[in-house]
């Protein structure tokens, strides 16, 4: 199976433990990013989406963006990042090669321009979203998909009119081993990074890198160096494995 979810799932079975994702004092385990993305999915899959169909995600770097990036592979849908500088005019059209037919954003009211555009649904995720994803359906399957399927569009330049960018469920895993290759599981502790695969950066160093190498990604949106806060040594006494960072590019391709 070559959809990119599988990577998590074992990832979780080898060690469900082992931090994932990381926001200041909370964090997420392999084992929860697992059964969080599985009912993202299981949500997902309720409200119609198919393997096939766009999911756009207008949302900072936390840990519901992580969530819902594995969620809506999990369910064989394809990934939209938009740049929340972006307009919902932008997201919302279904019609539009970019379009998503769900689309999540921080909660904001739509412009007059903006209220009642396009055909996509907009659901809103505030700071309780996690909390309230323990009652979505869960799908603990994953969906199949080819090397070539899409896996996520990258709509580039400052307004969404350029061309797409189409990244497959292939290409982004032979980028994942890659990155694997360069960082070895046993001394990168986390890789501290932002805008996942909206880059040739975020291709390489994005969620599906992290999980394959089994290190924690860092999604502090407004954090640019290393946490104050990890330890130099662990309790143990023996030295904290090495922070391999990613750092945001400093505009979209």
């Amino acid at each position: 199976m070559s959809n990119l979810v599988t990577a998590l799932v074992e990832a979780a079975e080898r060690h469900p433990l082992r931090l994932a994702v990381q926001d200041g004092d909370s964090a997420l385990t392999y084992a929860e990013l697992d059964e969080f993305s599985a009912r993202a999915a299981g949500g997902l899959l309720a409200h119609g989406v198919r393997p096939g169909d766009r999911v756009g995600l207008r949302l900072p770097y936390v840990p519901a963006f992580a969530v819902l990036y594995f969620g809506a592979l999990r369910a064989g849908a394809v990934v939209v990042p938009y740049p929340r500088t972006w307009p919902l005019a932008v997201v919302r059209p279904r019609g539009d090669a970019g379009g998503a037919r769900l689309a999540f954003s921080t909660p904001a009211a739509p412009t007059g321009r903006e209220r009642g555009t396009g055909d996509t649904t907009l659901v809103p995720v505030g700071p309780d979203f996690l909390q309230q994803m323990a009652f979505w359906p869960q799908f603990a399957g994953v969906a199949d998909r080819a090397d070539h399927d899409p896996a996520v569009v990258v709509r580039t330049g400052a307004t969404g009119d350029a061309e797409d960018a189409v990244l497959g469920h292939g290409a982004l895993r032979e980028a994942a081993r890659t990155t694997r290759m360069l960082i070895n599981e046993a001394t990168a502790d986390d890789i501290q990074g932002s805008a996942p695969v909206l880059s040739a950066i975020g291709r390489t160093y994005g969620p599906h890198a992290v999980v394959v190498t089994g290190a924690c990604l860092p999604v502090d949106e407004g954090r640019t160096a290393p946490s104050s806060r990890a330890p130099a040594e662990r309790e143990d006494g023996t030295a904290k494995p090495r922070t391999v960072r990613a750092n945001r590019p400093a505009r979209f391709p």
